[in-house]
């Protein structure tokens, strides 16, 4: 089923706004108040799971003994900033990046090696499954825990020079990139050059040609109305960036036994239907970028396999960051989780 983007706005809205006066004045008669930060817009595949699915599951499910507070669109800080307030349990929930969680425990940071899963469903599995758990194992001695894995997107490269059909086409290439070596060593091994670059920059960057390209997916694409000042968008899905629950430990350890299950089921509920949004939207939105003048295509199976092949290295390269054990186990995921 397609989002009416323009409905979903407003109706959001006024449930935003409905849900933090309820919130307020429910945290009084709560045993526990659960703050849930985020730096996501509120209608955003993220922003509906907290507030339509999260919230009322929550509420509803532990019958009223926890009053669920959401903040979205930055308003209690950064990602960094609300994971340090986890950490002190000022804060009881982020839905944050695993790439910003890398900085509290770096195992986090092979998700964003190239090439890493083959297709959203081998994401699912492994993250979801032992692999995803191997990752978030440590989380609890620094103050924090992983309840679920949602998605941001994969990556894909959108340029003004030329359409990306080989890696041949890569080359010289001026790609704005995250501040994070692996994404600038990505680039490199493609034969591209990695410029990082604040998200809030990209769009006069790419409109005076300061940089060629991004490497963002569908949805941001669109909704930061990125594709205005883009002429060719390209499947390459050659990083898959994930998000999760993430809960102050202190807070977890404070719920009885019943209310922590409905915490843990709330997750999952949530994080089920923010990926079946992501992708709902992703299917409307390249729609609409496609019919704005942007040229869309997708790399070829056997190109794709070049690709992954040319940036294995790079995985190679995180081993000091993220030990052996999860080296291996990230090698292996395709052929253990592969869908």
């Amino acid at each position: 089923m397609m989002v009416n983007i323009t409905r979903a706005k407003r109706f959001l809205t006024a449930c935003f706004v409905v849900a933090l006066i309820f919130s307020a004045g429910g945290a009084e008669a709560a045993e526990f108040t659960l703050k849930f930060g985020a730096t996501v817009q509120e209608d955003s595949a993220s922003g509906i799971s907290m507030i339509e699915y999260f919230k009322p599951y929550v509420e509803e499910k532990s019958n009223g003994r926890i009053a669920v507070e959401i903040y979205c669109n930055s308003v209690l800080g950064g990602d960094r900033q609300m994971y340090e307030s986890l950490q002190v349990n000022t804060l009881q929930a982020n839905f944050g990046p695993l790439s910003v969680l890398a900085n509290f425990a770096p195992g986090f940071s092979i998700v964003d090696a190239p090439f890493l899963f083959k297709n959203k469903e081998t994401a699912y599995a492994a993250l979801d499954g032992e692999f995803g758990a191997l990752l978030a194992g440590n989380l609890p001695k620094v103050g924090m825990r992983v309840l679920g894995y949602g998605e941001n997107a994969f990556r894909n490269i959108s340029n003004n020079v030329r359409p990306i059909k080989t890696m041949e086409d890569m080359k010289g290439l001026k790609i704005r990139v995250m501040e994070a070596p692996v994404y600038i060593n990505t680039m490199k091994a493609l034969g591209a050059n990695g410029t990082p670059m604040a998200f809030n920059e990209l769009y006069t960057a790419l409109q005076q040609g300061t940089v060629d390209g991004q490497d963002n997916g569908v949805v941001l694409t669109y909704t930061a109305k990125v594709y205005e000042v883009l002429k060719y968008y390209t499947f390459t899905e050659h990083c898959y960036a994930a998000n999760a629950y993430v809960f102050s430990e202190a807070f977890l350890q404070s719920l009885p036994e019943d209310l922590l299950q409905v915490v843990r089921d709330g997750s999952l509920y949530a994080l089920t239907n923010q990926r079946r949004l992501n992708t709902e939207m992703e299917e409307e939105f390249i729609k609409l970028i496609e019919a704005s003048g942007v040229q869309v295509n997708h790399l070829s199976e056997e190109e794709r396999a070049a690709w992954k092949q040319a940036t294995a290295p790079v995985l190679d390269g995180l081993a000091g960051a993220v030990g052996p054990e999860i080296l291996a186990a990230a090698k292996a995921v395709n052929d253990v989780y592969g869908k």
